[in-house]
């Protein structure tokens, strides 16, 4: 359905009015000509005055009378049109003028026809957008400076170990054979350390690329998670961790990314056994659902800070608030979070009695 032209009915509206003032008016001139002549009739004049000369300045003053009036009601009118039109769009000008400086905070707020308002309202709505496409610039750029310097300090701290051990050994400082071998040990974990580093920046950037193709093939999600299930059992009850899992019998066809479904959630299920104590229950929970299915994984453990659970999926963000050399990438969760957008799905975190991943994954995801 159309929107009225109320611009062009407000201008119909407005020339209907000024025809009727002008109509007054010169009912109003004729009305005084009228009485002048009436009474240049009954009066009673000298044999001698010219009639013709009384008559042509009576005449003549109300032309006069109505060019007067005529010359206000076109300038009432004419400033009132104007001041309607041209208002909002100096307005509109202004605002503009303050978008192209980089004030996308600026917005419109004026009174005006339909046409006119629907401008306002959508030079509102851009300048909102831009504002928030601002912000968003601001908070990557923000970002990327963070992610330089924490990916600067965690390849630079194993890197400085690796070689301080490598100098010593060289000096001659290390001399017994266990120690060699204990320094040996200590040089591989820092050496596996930035590689896993170096493959998890790799593995992230793919997922942050467009092009990058993500295949998705329909499969037995549950047989998947009893699968992913048990070979986290051992690993959590080596870690002396309470290992419980959810997971409905049976098939469930659906339609995912097997490979990066699976490291989505071992990095979940790895930072649970990596950040919290001994005796720490761990669930893992399988759902369907009537848009997909849901994955609940859930710890009672110490629970995420206060401070970084607002950017708990940016990379380089750690449970611990602490940039330790033998920590993890801190780019899991950051992985994580990409996998399921890639799904089509959303990853949240509460943290009420419990921290609890849940992880949406939508049916119909395109292969």
């Amino acid at each position: 359905m159309k929107s009225p032209n109320r611009l062009q009915h407000l201008l119909i509206i407005t020339y209907i009015y000024f025809f009727l003032t002008i109509s007054i008016i010169a009912a109003f001139s004729l009305f005084v000509l009228n009485e002048q002549i009436l009474n240049y009739f009954a009066q009673t004049v000298q044999e001698n005055q010219d009639k013709e000369q009384i008559f042509y300045k009576m005449l003549m003053q109300t032309l006069l009378l109505f060019l007067s009036l005529l010359t206000i009601a076109v300038y009432i009118f004419g400033k009132w049109t104007a001041s309607s039109l041209t208002t909002p769009l100096r307005s509109i000008a202004h605002g503009i003028r303050e978008i192209a400086r980089g004030q996308y905070n600026k917005r419109l707020n004026f009174i005006a026809s339909f046409e006119l308002a629907q401008i306002q309202d959508d030079f509102n709505a851009m300048a909102k957008r831009l504002e928030q496409m601002e912000k968003e610039k601001q908070r990557l750029e923000e970002n990327k400076q963070r992610m330089l310097v924490n990916l600067s300090h965690d390849l630079k701290t194993p890197i400085t170990s690796i070689k301080g051990y490598i100098e010593a050994m060289e000096l001659g400082l290390i001399n017994e054979e266990e120690r060699r071998q204990r320094i040996l040990r200590l040089i591989s974990d820092k050496a596996e350390l930035v590689s896993a580093l170096i493959d998890d920046i790799f593995e992230l950037s793919k997922l942050d690329s467009p092009n990058y193709p993500f295949k998705v093939q329909t499969a037995d999600i549950a047989e998947f998670m009893r699968e992913l299930a048990a070979e986290y059992y051992e690993v959590f009850k080596e870690k002396k961790f309470m290992f419980q899992f959810d997971i409905p019998e049976g098939e469930i066809n659906f339609s995912f990314n097997a490979t990066w479904l699976y490291r989505a959630v071992s990095n979940i299920l790895s930072n649970a056994l990596k950040y919290n104590p001994s005796g720490t229950i761990v669930q893992l929970k399988l759902f369907t659902k009537e848009k997909g299915i849901e994955i609940h994984i859930q710890d009672d453990g110490v629970g995420i800070p206060q401070a970084i659970k607002e950017n708990i999926f940016e990379a380089f963000v750690r449970g611990d608030q602490s940039r330790k050399s033998d920590g993890g990438t801190g780019l899991g969760l950051a992985i994580a979070k990409q996998v399921i957008e890639k799904h089509g799905g959303e990853i949240t975190l509460t943290t009420d009695d419990e921290t609890s991943f849940i992880l949406s994954l939508p049916k119909n995801a395109e292969s």
